[in-house]
Protein backbone atom coordinates (compact mmCIF):
# COMPACT_ATOMS: atom_id res chain seq x y z
CA UNK A 1 0.00 0.00 0.00
CA UNK A 2 1.22 3.69 -0.83
CA UNK A 3 2.32 5.77 2.44
CA UNK A 4 -0.29 8.47 3.32
CA UNK A 5 0.68 11.83 2.14
CA UNK A 6 3.61 13.08 3.30
CA UNK A 7 3.37 16.05 6.11
CA UNK A 8 6.00 19.15 6.32
CA UNK A 9 6.31 21.12 9.54
CA UNK A 10 5.87 25.07 9.99
CA UNK A 11 7.02 25.03 13.81
CA UNK A 12 10.70 24.27 15.45
CA UNK A 13 10.77 23.07 18.59
CA UNK A 14 9.95 24.70 21.64
CA UNK A 15 12.17 24.22 24.31
CA UNK A 16 11.19 25.41 27.77
CA UNK A 17 13.66 25.15 31.01
CA UNK A 18 12.51 23.11 33.20
CA UNK A 19 13.22 21.47 37.00
CA UNK A 20 16.58 20.43 37.81
CA UNK A 21 16.75 17.58 40.01
CA UNK A 22 19.64 14.71 41.30
CA UNK A 23 18.64 10.75 40.48
CA UNK A 24 16.12 9.43 43.24
CA UNK A 25 16.96 12.48 45.84
CA UNK A 26 16.66 15.13 43.87
CA UNK A 27 18.21 18.18 44.93
CA UNK A 28 16.48 20.98 44.49
CA UNK A 29 13.40 18.74 44.49
CA UNK A 30 11.20 19.07 41.36
CA UNK A 31 8.73 21.44 41.39
CA UNK A 32 4.87 20.09 40.18
CA UNK A 33 3.88 23.26 39.57
CA UNK A 34 6.87 24.22 37.02
CA UNK A 35 5.31 23.52 33.23
CA UNK A 36 6.28 24.63 29.61
CA UNK A 37 3.35 26.48 28.00
CA UNK A 38 0.56 24.61 26.15
CA UNK A 39 1.71 24.08 22.28
CA UNK A 40 -1.64 22.90 21.47
CA UNK A 41 -3.67 25.02 18.63
CA UNK A 42 -6.42 26.86 20.08
CA UNK A 43 -9.64 25.51 18.68
CA UNK A 44 -11.24 26.73 14.69
CA UNK A 45 -14.34 26.38 12.31
CA UNK A 46 -12.85 24.55 9.84
CA UNK A 47 -13.38 25.34 6.67
CA UNK A 48 -16.63 23.74 5.26
CA UNK A 49 -18.10 22.85 1.78
CA UNK A 50 -21.78 21.74 0.83
CA UNK A 51 -21.89 17.91 0.92
CA UNK A 52 -22.53 16.56 -2.69
CA UNK A 53 -26.01 14.21 -3.02
CA UNK A 54 -24.84 10.73 -3.46
CA UNK A 55 -27.50 10.43 -6.40
CA UNK A 56 -25.15 8.19 -8.35
CA UNK A 57 -23.61 4.92 -7.55
CA UNK A 58 -20.53 5.31 -5.79
CA UNK A 59 -17.25 5.39 -7.99
CA UNK A 60 -15.09 3.10 -6.28
CA UNK A 61 -15.42 1.26 -2.66
CA UNK A 62 -16.44 -0.01 -0.60
CA UNK A 63 -13.62 1.05 1.59
CA UNK A 64 -13.03 1.41 5.44
CA UNK A 65 -13.23 4.27 6.96
CA UNK A 66 -11.42 5.68 10.08
CA UNK A 67 -12.92 7.56 12.87
CA UNK A 68 -10.25 10.50 13.74
CA UNK A 69 -10.26 13.26 17.06
CA UNK A 70 -7.08 15.21 18.00
CA UNK A 71 -4.09 13.71 19.59
CA UNK A 72 -4.63 16.03 22.57
CA UNK A 73 -8.54 14.82 23.04
CA UNK A 74 -9.01 12.59 25.87
CA UNK A 75 -11.09 10.30 24.44
CA UNK A 76 -10.31 6.85 23.74
CA UNK A 77 -12.97 5.17 22.01
CA UNK A 78 -16.12 5.44 20.53
CA UNK A 79 -19.15 3.49 20.12
CA UNK A 80 -21.39 3.50 16.79
CA UNK A 81 -24.28 4.92 19.02
CA UNK A 82 -22.04 7.61 19.56
CA UNK A 83 -21.05 8.04 16.28
CA UNK A 84 -24.85 8.59 15.31
CA UNK A 85 -25.87 10.67 17.63
CA UNK A 86 -22.65 13.03 17.17
CA UNK A 87 -23.88 12.96 13.02
CA UNK A 88 -27.37 13.56 13.87
CA UNK A 89 -26.38 16.75 16.17
CA UNK A 90 -23.86 17.99 13.49
CA UNK A 91 -20.45 17.48 15.32
CA UNK A 92 -19.81 14.35 13.18
CA UNK A 93 -17.54 15.56 10.08
CA UNK A 94 -17.45 13.66 7.06
CA UNK A 95 -15.35 14.03 4.22
CA UNK A 96 -17.09 15.51 1.07
CA UNK A 97 -15.62 12.48 -1.56
CA UNK A 98 -17.10 9.82 0.91
CA UNK A 99 -20.77 8.18 1.29
CA UNK A 100 -20.98 6.41 4.11
CA UNK A 101 -22.62 2.85 3.06
CA UNK A 102 -22.52 1.54 7.06
CA UNK A 103 -23.76 1.92 9.76
CA UNK A 104 -26.60 4.41 8.36
CA UNK A 105 -25.41 8.18 9.29
CA UNK A 106 -27.34 10.75 9.08
CA UNK A 107 -25.20 13.28 8.99
CA UNK A 108 -25.86 17.05 9.24
CA UNK A 109 -23.11 19.22 9.42
CA UNK A 110 -21.71 20.13 6.12
CA UNK A 111 -18.66 17.88 4.84
CA UNK A 112 -14.77 19.05 4.76
CA UNK A 113 -12.54 18.27 1.93
CA UNK A 114 -10.43 14.79 2.59
CA UNK A 115 -7.53 16.21 2.16
CA UNK A 116 -8.65 19.40 4.72
CA UNK A 117 -9.36 16.96 7.45
CA UNK A 118 -6.28 16.50 9.14
CA UNK A 119 -5.57 20.47 9.40
CA UNK A 120 -8.70 21.08 10.68
CA UNK A 121 -8.39 18.39 13.57
CA UNK A 122 -4.80 19.81 14.34
CA UNK A 123 -6.87 23.42 14.97
CA UNK A 124 -9.55 21.96 16.66
CA UNK A 125 -8.28 19.02 18.44
CA UNK A 126 -12.04 18.16 19.94
CA UNK A 127 -13.12 17.72 16.71
CA UNK A 128 -14.44 13.86 15.65
CA UNK A 129 -14.34 13.37 11.96
CA UNK A 130 -14.67 10.35 9.37
CA UNK A 131 -11.11 9.58 6.93
CA UNK A 132 -10.30 7.09 4.35
CA UNK A 133 -7.60 4.88 6.23
CA UNK A 134 -5.23 6.04 3.47
CA UNK A 135 -4.97 9.33 4.76
CA UNK A 136 -4.67 8.67 7.82
CA UNK A 137 -1.42 10.21 9.90
CA UNK A 138 -0.07 11.24 13.42
CA UNK A 139 -1.93 14.31 13.39
CA UNK A 140 -5.08 12.41 13.23
CA UNK A 141 -5.44 10.05 16.42
CA UNK A 142 -7.98 7.30 15.38
CA UNK A 143 -10.41 6.21 17.63
CA UNK A 144 -11.07 2.41 18.21
CA UNK A 145 -14.81 0.93 17.51
CA UNK A 146 -16.21 0.41 21.82
CA UNK A 147 -15.32 -3.13 22.32
CA UNK A 148 -15.95 -4.93 25.65
CA UNK A 149 -12.68 -4.27 27.85
CA UNK A 150 -12.32 -1.92 30.12
CA UNK A 151 -12.26 2.06 29.24
CA UNK A 152 -14.38 0.19 25.59
CA UNK A 153 -11.09 -1.05 24.82
CA UNK A 154 -10.93 -4.39 23.05
CA UNK A 155 -12.52 -3.65 19.70
CA UNK A 156 -12.06 -2.89 15.97
CA UNK A 157 -9.24 -1.44 14.99
CA UNK A 158 -7.54 -0.50 11.77
CA UNK A 159 -4.75 0.33 13.19
CA UNK A 160 -4.36 -1.19 16.81
CA UNK A 161 -2.99 -4.34 17.50
CA UNK A 162 -3.42 -8.36 15.60
CA UNK A 163 -6.14 -8.99 17.25
CA UNK A 164 -7.91 -5.65 17.21
CA UNK A 165 -7.56 -5.41 13.49
CA UNK A 166 -8.90 -9.50 12.55
CA UNK A 167 -12.01 -8.14 14.03
CA UNK A 168 -14.95 -7.73 11.52
CA UNK A 169 -15.04 -3.58 10.88
CA UNK A 170 -18.12 -1.48 11.03
CA UNK A 171 -17.62 1.44 9.08
CA UNK A 172 -17.34 1.64 5.69
CA UNK A 173 -17.54 4.21 3.12
CA UNK A 174 -17.69 4.21 -0.92
CA UNK A 175 -16.67 7.71 -3.16
CA UNK A 176 -20.01 10.03 -3.39
CA UNK A 177 -21.12 10.37 -7.49
CA UNK A 178 -18.81 12.98 -8.92
CA UNK A 179 -15.94 13.02 -6.47
CA UNK A 180 -13.00 11.21 -7.05
CA UNK A 181 -10.55 9.31 -4.32
CA UNK A 182 -7.30 8.07 -5.69
CA UNK A 183 -6.42 4.24 -4.80
CA UNK A 184 -3.92 5.43 -2.26
CA UNK A 185 -6.57 7.30 -0.12
CA UNK A 186 -8.56 5.04 -0.07
CA UNK A 187 -6.20 1.49 0.26
CA UNK A 188 -6.10 -0.18 3.49
CA UNK A 189 -3.89 -3.26 3.74
CA UNK A 190 -3.57 -4.87 7.05
CA UNK A 191 -0.73 -7.27 6.35
CA UNK A 192 1.25 -3.50 6.12
CA UNK A 193 0.40 -2.25 9.52
CA UNK A 194 1.79 -2.71 12.33
CA UNK A 195 2.28 -1.73 16.15
CA UNK A 196 5.17 -0.95 18.86
CA UNK A 197 4.25 -0.02 22.09
CA UNK A 198 7.14 1.14 24.60
CA UNK A 199 6.87 0.76 28.34
CA UNK A 200 8.67 2.89 30.84
CA UNK A 201 11.60 2.22 33.10
CA UNK A 202 11.77 -1.56 33.76
CA UNK A 203 13.39 -2.31 37.26
CA UNK A 204 11.07 -4.09 39.24
CA UNK A 205 13.39 -3.33 42.85
CA UNK A 206 12.38 -1.87 45.75
CA UNK A 207 9.12 -1.65 45.89
CA UNK A 208 7.88 -4.33 43.49
CA UNK A 209 9.89 -6.57 45.10
CA UNK A 210 8.70 -5.79 48.62
CA UNK A 211 5.49 -6.61 47.11
CA UNK A 212 6.60 -9.70 45.16
CA UNK A 213 9.54 -11.20 47.56
CA UNK A 214 9.42 -9.34 50.99
CA UNK A 215 5.63 -9.42 50.86
CA UNK A 216 5.04 -12.96 49.12
CA UNK A 217 2.77 -11.58 46.99
CA UNK A 218 4.82 -13.33 44.03
CA UNK A 219 5.96 -12.00 40.48
CA UNK A 220 2.77 -12.41 38.76
CA UNK A 221 1.26 -9.73 41.08
CA UNK A 222 3.80 -7.29 40.09
CA UNK A 223 2.69 -7.94 36.19
CA UNK A 224 -0.83 -9.00 36.22
CA UNK A 225 -1.81 -5.12 37.05
CA UNK A 226 -5.26 -4.33 35.67
CA UNK A 227 -7.19 -0.94 36.53
CA UNK A 228 -7.60 1.99 38.93
CA UNK A 229 -8.91 5.22 39.48
CA UNK A 230 -7.86 7.43 42.19
CA UNK A 231 -9.27 8.11 45.96
CA UNK A 232 -9.97 11.89 45.50
CA UNK A 233 -7.62 14.28 43.88
CA UNK A 234 -4.01 14.53 44.21
CA UNK A 235 -3.07 15.65 48.19
CA UNK A 236 0.54 17.31 49.18
CA UNK A 237 2.69 14.12 50.47
CA UNK A 238 2.23 13.99 54.18
CA UNK A 239 4.97 11.75 54.30
CA UNK A 240 7.66 12.71 51.92
CA UNK A 241 11.28 10.95 52.08
CA UNK A 242 14.15 12.83 53.11
CA UNK A 243 15.12 16.09 51.22
CA UNK A 244 11.99 16.35 49.07
CA UNK A 245 9.38 18.51 49.51
CA UNK A 246 5.53 17.90 49.67
CA UNK A 247 4.83 17.40 46.09
CA UNK A 248 0.77 16.29 44.89
CA UNK A 249 0.28 12.99 45.28
CA UNK A 250 -2.36 10.46 44.01
CA UNK A 251 -4.06 7.68 45.65
CA UNK A 252 -5.01 5.06 43.50
CA UNK A 253 -7.85 2.45 44.03
CA UNK A 254 -7.39 -0.87 42.30
CA UNK A 255 -10.95 -1.83 40.09
CA UNK A 256 -10.37 -5.34 39.00
CA UNK A 257 -9.45 -6.14 35.61
CA UNK A 258 -6.40 -7.94 36.40
CA UNK A 259 -4.18 -8.68 33.46
CA UNK A 260 -5.01 -5.69 31.07
CA UNK A 261 -2.09 -3.49 31.47
CA UNK A 262 -0.06 -6.58 30.11
CA UNK A 263 -2.97 -7.29 27.97
CA UNK A 264 -2.29 -4.10 26.06
CA UNK A 265 1.21 -3.89 26.25
CA UNK A 266 1.88 -7.40 25.11
CA UNK A 267 -0.74 -7.30 22.34
CA UNK A 268 1.30 -4.88 20.10
CA UNK A 269 2.85 -6.73 17.35
CA UNK A 270 6.04 -5.23 18.66
CA UNK A 271 7.36 -4.61 22.21
CA UNK A 272 9.90 -2.56 23.20
CA UNK A 273 11.21 -2.87 26.78
CA UNK A 274 13.12 -0.27 28.73
CA UNK A 275 15.79 -1.86 31.25
CA UNK A 276 16.74 -0.01 34.26
CA UNK A 277 19.13 -2.04 36.01
CA UNK A 278 20.82 -5.13 36.16
CA UNK A 279 19.39 -8.81 36.22
CA UNK A 280 21.34 -11.37 38.21
CA UNK A 281 20.33 -14.93 38.57
CA UNK A 282 17.77 -15.46 41.03
CA UNK A 283 20.08 -17.76 43.66
CA UNK A 284 22.02 -15.09 44.20
CA UNK A 285 19.87 -11.90 44.02
CA UNK A 286 18.75 -9.59 47.13
CA UNK A 287 16.66 -6.88 47.20
CA UNK A 288 17.70 -3.10 47.63
CA UNK A 289 16.36 -0.46 49.45
CA UNK A 290 17.96 2.16 48.35
CA UNK A 291 18.84 4.21 45.21
CA UNK A 292 21.91 1.91 44.59
CA UNK A 293 22.59 -1.25 44.41
CA UNK A 294 19.61 -2.04 41.89
CA UNK A 295 18.83 -5.14 40.45
CA UNK A 296 16.34 -7.93 39.44
CA UNK A 297 16.39 -11.42 39.47
CA UNK A 298 16.37 -13.93 36.30
CA UNK A 299 12.48 -14.39 37.46
CA UNK A 300 11.19 -11.48 35.59
CA UNK A 301 12.35 -12.43 32.64
CA UNK A 302 9.83 -15.11 32.21
CA UNK A 303 7.18 -12.48 33.07
CA UNK A 304 8.79 -9.93 30.46
CA UNK A 305 7.98 -13.09 27.91
CA UNK A 306 4.82 -14.29 29.58
CA UNK A 307 2.92 -10.91 30.90
CA UNK A 308 4.77 -8.31 28.73
CA UNK A 309 5.41 -9.92 25.21
CA UNK A 310 9.10 -8.27 25.37
CA UNK A 311 10.55 -8.34 21.59
CA UNK A 312 13.38 -6.52 22.38
CA UNK A 313 15.44 -4.22 25.23
CA UNK A 314 17.48 -1.16 25.42
CA UNK A 315 20.09 -1.28 28.36
CA UNK A 316 22.47 1.40 28.52
CA UNK A 317 20.58 2.70 31.65
CA UNK A 318 22.44 4.59 34.73
CA UNK A 319 22.46 1.86 37.33
CA UNK A 320 23.93 -0.84 35.29
CA UNK A 321 26.71 -0.83 36.60
CA UNK A 322 25.40 -0.75 40.47
CA UNK A 323 26.50 -4.28 40.61
CA UNK A 324 29.76 -3.61 39.02
CA UNK A 325 31.11 -6.03 35.92
CA UNK A 326 29.47 -9.13 37.09
CA UNK A 327 25.94 -7.48 36.52
CA UNK A 328 27.04 -6.22 33.42
CA UNK A 329 27.80 -9.89 31.82
CA UNK A 330 25.06 -11.84 33.95
CA UNK A 331 22.61 -9.19 32.29
CA UNK A 332 23.74 -9.84 28.97
CA UNK A 333 24.21 -13.60 29.66
CA UNK A 334 20.27 -13.90 30.86
CA UNK A 335 19.01 -11.60 28.21
CA UNK A 336 20.77 -13.83 25.66
CA UNK A 337 19.59 -17.24 27.57
CA UNK A 338 15.68 -15.88 27.50
CA UNK A 339 16.24 -14.73 23.62
CA UNK A 340 15.90 -10.99 24.09
CA UNK A 341 17.60 -8.74 21.47
CA UNK A 342 19.38 -6.17 22.94
CA UNK A 343 21.08 -2.95 22.76
CA UNK A 344 23.19 -0.25 24.27
CA UNK A 345 25.38 -2.15 26.87
CA UNK A 346 28.25 -4.56 25.83
CA UNK A 347 30.98 -6.45 27.49
CA UNK A 348 32.92 -3.46 24.88
CA UNK A 349 31.86 -0.75 22.92
CA UNK A 350 31.63 -2.66 19.63
CA UNK A 351 29.04 -5.00 21.76
CA UNK A 352 27.11 -1.92 23.13
CA UNK A 353 27.17 -0.40 19.91
CA UNK A 354 25.61 -3.52 17.90
CA UNK A 355 21.47 -2.82 17.37
CA UNK A 356 18.70 -5.27 18.20
CA UNK A 357 16.74 -6.31 15.56
CA UNK A 358 13.21 -7.53 15.48
CA UNK A 359 11.34 -9.05 12.07
CA UNK A 360 8.27 -7.64 11.36
CA UNK A 361 5.30 -6.95 8.56
CA UNK A 362 7.78 -8.05 5.83
CA UNK A 363 10.43 -5.38 7.80
CA UNK A 364 13.40 -5.74 9.44
CA UNK A 365 13.72 -3.12 12.46
CA UNK A 366 16.35 -1.98 14.12
CA UNK A 367 16.84 -0.36 17.80
CA UNK A 368 20.08 1.35 18.58
CA UNK A 369 20.47 2.80 21.95
CA UNK A 370 23.01 5.59 23.78
CA UNK A 371 23.42 6.90 27.43
CA UNK A 372 24.09 10.26 28.68
CA UNK A 373 22.80 9.99 32.44
CA UNK A 374 25.81 10.08 34.69
CA UNK A 375 27.02 6.75 36.96
CA UNK A 376 27.41 3.36 34.39
CA UNK A 377 30.98 2.55 33.05
CA UNK A 378 31.10 3.16 29.44
CA UNK A 379 32.00 0.63 27.48
CA UNK A 380 35.57 1.16 25.41
CA UNK A 381 37.43 -0.65 23.28
CA UNK A 382 38.19 -3.93 25.76
CA UNK A 383 35.97 -3.04 28.43
CA UNK A 384 32.18 -3.52 29.62
CA UNK A 385 30.03 -0.54 29.80
CA UNK A 386 27.06 1.27 28.55
CA UNK A 387 27.02 2.90 24.75
CA UNK A 388 27.57 6.78 25.45
CA UNK A 389 25.71 9.14 23.72
CA UNK A 390 28.35 11.21 21.58
CA UNK A 391 28.20 11.41 17.90
CA UNK A 392 30.65 9.06 17.02
CA UNK A 393 28.68 6.05 18.65
CA UNK A 394 25.72 7.16 17.07
CA UNK A 395 26.85 7.18 13.79
CA UNK A 396 28.74 4.40 14.49
CA UNK A 397 25.38 2.45 15.63
CA UNK A 398 23.18 3.71 13.06
CA UNK A 399 25.89 2.41 10.46
CA UNK A 400 25.69 -0.81 11.93
CA UNK A 401 21.49 -1.14 11.23
CA UNK A 402 22.25 0.36 7.49
CA UNK A 403 25.13 -2.61 7.18
CA UNK A 404 22.61 -5.28 8.34
CA UNK A 405 19.90 -3.84 5.60
CA UNK A 406 17.44 -2.72 8.35
CA UNK A 407 14.19 -1.09 6.78
CA UNK A 408 13.67 1.19 10.11
CA UNK A 409 15.81 2.57 13.04
CA UNK A 410 14.38 3.45 15.96
CA UNK A 411 17.07 5.39 18.19
CA UNK A 412 16.50 5.32 21.78
CA UNK A 413 18.95 7.61 23.65
CA UNK A 414 18.64 6.95 27.47
CA UNK A 415 19.10 10.54 28.62
CA UNK A 416 17.98 13.69 30.84
CA UNK A 417 17.93 17.19 30.24
CA UNK A 418 20.38 17.93 32.17
CA UNK A 419 18.15 16.25 35.00
CA UNK A 420 15.68 13.35 35.22
CA UNK A 421 12.90 15.57 36.14
CA UNK A 422 12.75 17.61 33.15
CA UNK A 423 9.55 17.03 30.69
CA UNK A 424 10.91 19.19 27.84
CA UNK A 425 14.23 19.00 26.04
CA UNK A 426 16.96 20.81 26.68
CA UNK A 427 19.82 21.81 24.46
CA UNK A 428 21.85 18.96 25.11
CA UNK A 429 19.16 17.22 24.08
CA UNK A 430 18.26 18.96 20.95
CA UNK A 431 22.15 18.65 20.06
CA UNK A 432 21.80 14.51 20.05
CA UNK A 433 18.71 14.52 18.58
CA UNK A 434 21.25 16.31 15.43
CA UNK A 435 23.22 13.86 15.59
CA UNK A 436 20.42 10.94 15.20
CA UNK A 437 19.17 12.79 12.41
CA UNK A 438 21.89 13.24 10.28
CA UNK A 439 22.91 9.64 11.40
CA UNK A 440 19.82 8.54 9.96
CA UNK A 441 17.69 7.23 13.09
CA UNK A 442 14.08 7.32 11.46
CA UNK A 443 12.24 7.53 14.78
CA UNK A 444 13.01 8.60 18.42
CA UNK A 445 11.57 6.72 21.58
CA UNK A 446 13.44 7.82 24.70
CA UNK A 447 14.15 6.65 27.86
CA UNK A 448 15.94 7.64 31.32
CA UNK A 449 13.26 9.90 32.56
CA UNK A 450 11.27 9.50 36.20
CA UNK A 451 8.42 11.38 34.42
CA UNK A 452 6.57 11.46 31.20
CA UNK A 453 8.17 14.14 28.60
CA UNK A 454 6.84 15.53 25.89
CA UNK A 455 6.14 14.49 22.26
CA UNK A 456 7.66 16.23 19.10
CA UNK A 457 6.43 15.59 15.84
CA UNK A 458 8.57 16.84 12.79
CA UNK A 459 8.77 15.86 9.10
CA UNK A 460 10.80 13.61 7.43
CA UNK A 461 11.39 11.68 3.98
CA UNK A 462 8.44 9.31 5.16
CA UNK A 463 6.09 11.21 6.60
CA UNK A 464 6.33 12.12 10.20
CA UNK A 465 9.75 11.58 12.61
CA UNK A 466 8.44 11.61 16.17
CA UNK A 467 10.38 12.18 18.90
CA UNK A 468 9.01 10.58 22.79
CA UNK A 469 11.05 12.47 25.46
CA UNK A 470 10.05 9.85 27.54
CA UNK A 471 7.01 7.52 28.58
CA UNK A 472 8.21 7.54 32.43
CA UNK A 473 8.87 5.13 34.96
CA UNK A 474 6.72 1.75 34.53
CA UNK A 475 8.77 -0.62 37.53
CA UNK A 476 11.39 1.28 39.46
CA UNK A 477 9.36 2.10 42.74
CA UNK A 478 9.11 6.00 43.09
CA UNK A 479 5.90 7.27 44.59
CA UNK A 480 7.00 10.54 46.07
CA UNK A 481 5.44 12.25 43.76
CA UNK A 482 1.98 12.47 41.29
CA UNK A 483 4.78 13.08 38.14
CA UNK A 484 6.58 9.77 39.53
CA UNK A 485 3.56 7.76 40.08
CA UNK A 486 2.05 8.23 36.80
CA UNK A 487 3.60 7.13 33.36
CA UNK A 488 1.95 6.23 29.56
CA UNK A 489 2.50 3.26 27.63
CA UNK A 490 3.72 4.90 24.34
CA UNK A 491 1.70 3.09 21.30
CA UNK A 492 2.50 3.49 17.42
CA UNK A 493 1.27 2.15 14.22
CA UNK A 494 3.12 2.26 11.01
CA UNK A 495 2.20 0.92 7.62
CA UNK A 496 5.42 -0.09 6.13
CA UNK A 497 7.72 1.84 7.31
CA UNK A 498 5.83 4.94 7.81
CA UNK A 499 4.45 6.40 11.44
CA UNK A 500 0.86 7.19 11.08
CA UNK A 501 -0.60 6.96 14.42
CA UNK A 502 0.56 7.54 17.71
CA UNK A 503 -2.02 6.69 21.39
CA UNK A 504 -0.82 7.09 25.00
CA UNK A 505 -2.23 5.15 27.53
CA UNK A 506 -2.27 6.32 31.25
CA UNK A 507 -1.85 4.26 33.97
CA UNK A 508 -0.34 4.48 37.73
CA UNK A 509 1.93 2.38 39.60
CA UNK A 510 -0.06 0.97 42.53
CA UNK A 511 1.91 0.37 45.90
CA UNK A 512 5.03 1.70 43.38
CA UNK A 513 4.74 -1.65 42.39
CA UNK A 514 2.34 -2.84 39.57
CA UNK A 515 0.97 -0.71 37.04
CA UNK A 516 -2.77 -0.26 36.64
CA UNK A 517 -4.80 1.98 33.74
CA UNK A 518 -6.11 4.70 34.35
CA UNK A 519 -9.41 5.94 32.08
CA UNK A 520 -7.81 8.52 29.85
CA UNK A 521 -11.03 10.35 29.92
CA UNK A 522 -11.04 10.65 34.03
CA UNK A 523 -7.86 10.16 36.09
CA UNK A 524 -5.39 9.52 33.53
CA UNK A 525 -5.46 13.58 32.18
CA UNK A 526 -3.66 14.61 34.44
CA UNK A 527 -0.48 12.80 32.90
CA UNK A 528 -1.82 12.90 29.79
CA UNK A 529 -1.81 17.22 30.04
CA UNK A 530 1.40 17.00 31.22
CA UNK A 531 3.14 15.68 28.58
CA UNK A 532 0.58 17.68 25.76
CA UNK A 533 1.71 20.82 27.74
CA UNK A 534 5.16 19.64 27.15
CA UNK A 535 4.21 18.82 23.27
CA UNK A 536 5.25 19.90 20.16
CA UNK A 537 2.15 18.86 17.68
CA UNK A 538 1.29 21.54 15.28
CA UNK A 539 2.75 20.29 12.23
CA UNK A 540 1.55 21.10 8.88
CA UNK A 541 -0.16 18.01 6.64
CA UNK A 542 0.94 18.39 2.98
CA UNK A 543 -2.13 18.74 1.33
CA UNK A 544 -1.17 18.01 -2.39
Amino acid sequence: MSAPRVVRTIAAFLVVVAIVAGCDNPKPTPSPTTAPASTTSPPATPGVTVLPSPTAAAAAGPFPLAVVTGLTNHKAVISLDELATLAKTGKLVVPCEVQVTQPALDATAPCTAADGIASAVIKNQSLVALLPAGLVQVATKVLPIAGSGPFGMDGPDLFGSPAARALPYPLMGVASAGTTLSATETAYDASKVWTLTETGSLCADRGAARQAVTLHKGWDWVFDGGTARYNGPPIPNPNPPPGIDRHPIVRPVETGNDGATAKLISSADVTLGNLKCPVLPTSTWHPANQALGLSVPEDVLDRWASFLGIDAVYLPADHQSDRGVRGIKSTLQLLDKHGFPHTGLGLNLAGALAPAYVEVAGLKVAFVSWNNVPGPTHAGATTPGVAWLNQANVVAAVNKAKAANANLIVCDPQWWGPDEYRPTLSASQIKAVGWMDAAGCNQILAGGLHLSGGMYLRPNGNGVSMIDAGPGNFQYGQDFWQNTQEGVIVEDTYIGTMLVNVRLHPYVMVLAARAALLDPAADGHYVLDRIWKASKLDYDPCCG
